[in-house]
């Protein structure tokens, strides 16, 4: 059984490691920044027993806005549900705050999958996180 749960500090390394393993890139997000995410901003956890299979990471912006800038699943749980209950609890959690995710244009999977969740595409951008990478990038936003 698959539960929801808000990521503890003692977490914080363990949210990183599954970064890593679920996108296979060493360095998603930064040891320090993760503690930040998960004391002050929104990081919910998709744990069976206690191994983390899926997870959210989001912080609320000076606008009221919450940013995604993580939302992934473990490849063997993808469309069993895990990730729309990530998005379930963040958004019991934000109070019905709009919610923004910057969603790779070619990642087909995401951008369905927000959409299903009532997401719409605001506006797409070229390289938004100033990387030099020519991709293309879609602005999702949920109004709560």
């Amino acid at each position: 059984m698959i539960k929801i749960v808000r990521a503890k500090p003692s977490e914080c390394q363990k949210v990183r490691r599954f970064e890593q393993m679920v996108w296979d890139e060493p360095c998603i997000t930064s040891p320090w920044d993760i503690m930040f995410f998960v004391s002050y901003g929104y990081v919910f956890l998709a744990k069976e027993k206690e191994k983390i299979v899926g997870a959210i990471v989001a912080f609320k912006t000076k606008n009221d806005e919450v940013k995604i800038t993580d939302w992934l699943v473990a490849k063997k749980y993808r469309r069993t549900g895990v990730g729309t209950k990530l998005y379930k609890r963040l958004k019991k959690d934000t109070k019905g705050m709009p919610i923004i995710a910057f969603v790779e244009s070619k990642n087909t999977a995401s951008l369905e999958g927000h959409k299903k969740l009532g997401f719409r595409c605001i506006k797409e951008v070229k390289d938004p996180f100033y990387l030099g990478e020519k991709k293309i990038w879609s602005i999702m936003k949920n109004l709560g």
